[in-house]
């Protein structure tokens, strides 16, 4: 081949290669980039859908209609979508490029739209964080329509957002609008502006102004770490003449995400940053000093770790108030130590310490604590927790422990107060000591006292045992008027009270006994109480000796605001009241007396009482009830007298006592018994007989001697049988010492005669 040949041929390969690329190398890149996305996706447990791939020779790749979801835990997690993204290639990095340097050279994104909505799955698949490493650009311009994270209670959308940044060049970030919602917080930022810098995978976001006083001084997002999926996060913030610094980083060495948070805040106006979070309740005071920090995955809290201590100084919301408050605590190994919780008023100081499990059984806590408090203005303190400070006033002093482990319990708790409110109710003095021991807690004392009326309660609970537990309670009271008391369906009473308690239950029901005693009656009763009823057994109410009433029946608690009662009375009880169009009933009131329709049964549905019989033919009685601060009168309730038995008849006149008998009047007895004589060989055969005979025997005077009067019987003797061959030679023997001669019975016909009233007693009942 001459040479003259030689340059026309190069030149005719390299024709025929430019028409290969030109017509073979982007269809095939195209079908490449569409093969790569779908694997990657499915990889990691999207779905990816796009309308068309354009990848001209020597031009920037287009992508058209992009789409990208990812299922959550309830629905979509992740949905992306982009009108148009326009990524150009490096093709240093393809044809000789190490493994660290990226392979787009730049990347342009319009009409994006984010949404995050959710929780992830935790069996997500997982993510080439190589190959998105090696995607990342070195310059960028994206153009947001929306992005929108959503919570359960919270939600964070952008607006019209715009970000470009390049190497060794500053770009901007401009946003339409900010908008965060939250429980309490709302907050809409307009116009937000700020810098940008790309270097070295870092991304530098500062001069951020969302409010007067409110400035984002740095926020670097650091994506060095991408390779092995790890994401940092560093923020500085400038709030309201304080401080503000968060680190935050992620990363993915396992199935599990971990994140890793720690933050510092000092000198930070509360009243000016809830103002400017758009918070709708107020709140004043100043974090003085503030550190927290957290390492774990928050949708695996208990095997995560975290801290946090925080000082707050003039503190002030919702009424509740507090110089200092100071709290420190820890959370690691499932444990959660509280170093110390420390609340000083002006006049008041508590100190809690402690450390318990989590994730433990109720009935099987891990426990330690520690208290300590010097109340000298309770009502201020209980405004912190949210009392009205109007309802408690006076002095309180309370020290205790408490240790539980392995179902075992120990501490105790001494409490003492003078001149106190509570609840309104004055009380001259409070004691109550409370030990724990072995499972068991006990109120060894619990005493209130105001003048002469007092309230004792003594009670056991058994932590072991399904929480059961004993109460006993005795409480006196001069005149119930004083406490402004009112009671279910009765309404106020007044005059003295003395009552006793006693019950025992546990954690599913309670059985309880009460007693006592008022001026106008008094009661007992029997129930058994649920979470859901009340099972009244009895309930005895006594106005005098003839006037009773014992009513039995159920209560609905199902519903606090609408209570039901459904009652029924052992006898019949009479009303009188306002009915139909007479007005509202303002409790009971309860006399003795016959008159008004009778009734049988109580039903109470919310206001509406109905009175009846307990036979269905029977008319009912209903009146509605007061509401409170509603005026009415008292609906009458009348208990009849029992009925008394009729008055004993008059004893029957004495009659004259009759003549002596005769002398023989024991042979008259013997002829009005129409049984027969007792025998000799009777005698042998029955030894009660023969035991009895000796006793009656010189009663008897001998026959055929009229004239000789009976003497009066001697002294009872015990003797075994006196016939009995075991005990003839002690029985002679006794006779002979003791010098007795017993006469001989007279006989008659082979018998007795006559016969003792013992033999004859006998006589009926052995020989019928």
């Amino acid at each position: 081949m001459s040479l003259r040949k030689k340059p026309l041929l190069a030149l005719g390969f390299v024709l025929l290669a430019l028409v290969v690329l030109i017509f073979v190398v982007p269809p095939l890149m195209e079908h490449s980039i569409a093969a790569w996305l779908r694997y990657e996706a499915r990889r990691s447990g999207l779905v990816v859908g796009f309308s068309e791939i354009h990848a001209p020779l020597f031009r920037p790749v287009e992508i058209r209609e992009l789409k990208i979801v990812g299922a959550g835990l309830d629905a979509d997690h992740v949905e992306f979508d982009a009108g148009r993204i326009e990524a150009g290639l490096s093709f240093a990095a393809f044809f000789g490029g190490s493994e660290k340097s990226h392979l787009l050279s730049s990347l342009r994104v319009e009409h994006a739209k984010l949404f995050i909505r959710g929780r992830a799955p935790l069996s997500a698949g997982p993510v080439d964080w190589t190959a998105l490493a090696r995607l990342l650009p070195e310059r960028f311009e994206i153009f947001a329509d929306q992005l929108r994270l959503e919570q359960p209670f919270s939600l964070l959308t952008f607006q019209d957002a715009k970000i470009s940044a390049s190497k060794g060049n500053s770009g901007i970030l401009s946003i339409g609008a900010v908008e965060m919602r939250a429980p309490s917080l709302e907050k809409r930022f307009a116009h937000v502006r700020g810098v940008t810098r790309w270097q070295d995978d870092r991304l530098s976001i500062g001069s951020v102004n969302l409010l007067e006083g409110f400035t984002i001084d740095s926020l670097v997002i650091d994506l060095t770490g991408l390779r092995i999926g790890r994401v940092g996060t560093d923020l500085g913030v400038s709030v309201l003449g304080g401080k503000m610094r968060a680190n935050i980083a992620t990363e993915r060495p396992g199935k599990t995400r971990l994140w890793e948070a720690a933050g510092t805040a000092s000198g930070i106006s509360l009243p000016q940053l809830a103002s400017a979070l758009g918070l709708t309740e107020p709140v004043q005071g100043m974090v003085r000093a503030s550190k927290f920090t957290f390492r774990g995955d928050p949708r695996d809290f208990l095997n995560a770790t975290a801290s946090i201590w925080t000082e707050l100084t003039g503190f002030s919301w919702r009424e509740r108030n507090a110089d200092v408050i100071m709290l420190g605590a820890n959370f690691y190994g499932h444990t959660v130590q509280l170093q110390q919780l420390f609340i000083k008023q002006r006049r008041n100081e508590l100190t809690l310490s402690g450390e318990t499990a989590i994730g433990t059984e109720w009935l099987n806590p891990d426990f330690r604590g520690d208290i300590s408090a010097s109340i000298n203005d309770l009502g201020q303190f209980a405004e912190l927790f949210g009392a009205s400070p109007d309802s408690f006033a006076g002095k309180v002093a309370a020290r205790g422990r408490m240790h539980a482990h392995e179902r075992t319990v120990d501490g105790d708790l001494a409490l003492t107060g003078d001149a106190l409110k509570i609840f309104r109710v004055p009380v001259d003095s409070l004691t109550a000591r409370i030990g724990l021991e072995s499972g068991r807690a006990h109120v060894d004392q619990l005493e209130l006292k105001r003048g002469e009326d007092f309230l004792r309660a003594q009670g056991k609970i058994d932590l072991a045992q399904k929480k059961s537990f004993t109460l006993s309670a005795e409480s006196w009271c001069r005149e119930l008027g004083d406490y402004a008391l009112e009671f279910p369906i009765i309404g106020t009473l007044s005059g003295a009270l003395s009552a006793k308690l006693t019950g025992a239950g546990d954690e599913k029901s309670f059985s309880s006994t009460v007693s006592g005693q008022t001026d106008q009656f008094s009661f007992s009763a029997q129930s058994n109480w649920r979470s859901d009823a009340i099972a009244i057994n009895s309930l005895k109410i006594k106005l005098s000796d003839t006037a009773e009433a014992e009513v039995k029946g159920t209560i609905d608690l199902t519903d606090p605001k609408h209570f039901r009662a459904n009652l029924s009375s052992a006898n019949e009880l009479r009303c009188d009241g306002p009915f139909a169009d007479n007005g509202c009933g303002n409790g009971l009131e309860l006399r003795e007396g016959e008159s008004g329709l009778p009734f049988s049964e109580i039903t109470l549905d919310g206001r509406n009482l109905t009175l009846r019989q307990s036979s269905t033919s029977a008319v009912a009685q209903s009146i509605q009830l007061c509401d409170e601060g509603e005026p009415g009168q008292p609906v009458q309730i009348n208990i009849p007298k029992r009925p008394q038995p009729p008055p004993p008849s008059p004893p029957p006149a004495l009659l004259p006592s009759p003549a002596p008998p005769p002398p023989y009047s024991a042979s008259a007895a013997i002829v009005l018994r129409a049984q027969p004589l007792p025998t000799r060989e009777m005698l042998r055969r029955h030894r009660l007989a023969r035991f009895l005979l000796p006793l009656s025997r010189k009663s008897i005077a001998r026959a055929g001697d009229p004239a000789r009067p009976r003497v009066a019987p001697e002294p009872l003797a015990v003797h075994r049988s006196l016939y009995s061959a075991k005990n003839a030679d002690k029985e002679a023997a006794s006779q002979r010492g003791s010098g007795l001669d017993y006469p001989e019975l007279p006989m008659k016909e082979d018998a007795v005669f006559p016969p003792s009233r013992a033999m004859i007693h006998l006589a009926n009942r052995v020989y019928p």
